[in-house]
């Protein structure tokens, strides 16, 4: 989950990821945006990241789904759904202090 972060997700805004939906297929969407959250602060990085499933007919249901890309790896993201063709991933960690 790790290599999920806000910098690296910002420079792919453009490109698709892969989604294995519940009916085993894998379909490609596009990731349109990232941006920072409310509780951002020194302690917490927080941040929400858009896709583009318009191309699926009906959406995405909320729920958990495993995604991958050559970039990022493979992860299983909590997806809610903004619309029928926009889902918000989520992500709020605590900030990593170096």
């Amino acid at each position: 989950m790790e290599q999920f972060t806000f910098e690296r997700l910002e420079k792919m805004v453009g490109e698709k990821i892969s989604v294995a939906l519940d009916d085993k297929t894998t379909r490609n969407i596009e990731i349109t945006g990232v941006q920072r959250t409310n509780t951002q602060n020194k302690a917490w990085d927080s941040f929400a990241l858009y896709l583009n499933c318009g191309d699926l007919e009906g959406g995405i249901a909320q729920g958990t789904y495993l995604f991958s890309h050559q970039k990022l790896g493979e992860a299983a993201l909590f997806v809610s759904p903004n619309s029928e063709k926009e889902l918000e991933v989520i992500f709020s960690r605590k900030a990593v202090q170096s």
